[in-house]
């Protein structure tokens, strides 16, 4: 015996949408605030305290000096200034190590003395000022914005 099943109802054609309206790419592909700089600050902090180690020993600076300090500060500054905040204590680190290694002790040595420990603290003072900093620049610039 054979079933017969009721034929399938007739297709209904489907209407066409019409394409979407091309509106204009957004002005700005990435979000607010979030910028290729913040990202790799870490990165570039080490490359730049790579670069900060080698000119100090090619100029004679590489013993324990006053600019030697100084120089690492004002990078530690300028980089967590860029970093998001998560970011800026391993920013201040990464200058210690390069400092402590090459600078204070020579042939990447690193210790833990007194000194070594007075460099640490004033390099995440550092660090800890130019995110500060950094911070109360974007606040000021969100609020005369909106």
């Amino acid at each position: 015996m054979a079933l017969l099943h009721r034929p399938a109802p007739p297709r209904r054609p489907r209407a066409r949408r019409p394409p979407p309206r091309r509106t204009a790419p957004p002005a700005h592909p990435v979000a607010p605030g979030r910028t290729l700089a913040r990202d790799l600050a870490l990165p570039l902090g080490a490359v730049g305290a790579a670069l900060l180690v080698t000119a100090l020993m090619l100029t004679g600076q590489g013993a324990p000096s006053p600019v030697a300090p100084v120089a690492f500060l004002l990078l530690t500054v300028a980089v967590s200034a860029l970093a998001r905040p998560v970011v800026v204590p391993g920013v201040a680190l990464v200058s210690w190590l390069f400092y402590d290694g090459f600078v204070l002790n020579g042939h990447s040595d690193l210790a833990f003395r007194a000194q070594d420990r007075t460099s640490l603290l004033m390099l995440l003072l550092a660090a800890a000022a130019g995110a500060c900093g950094a911070a109360a620049l974007r606040t000021v610039r969100r609020r005369s914005a909106g």
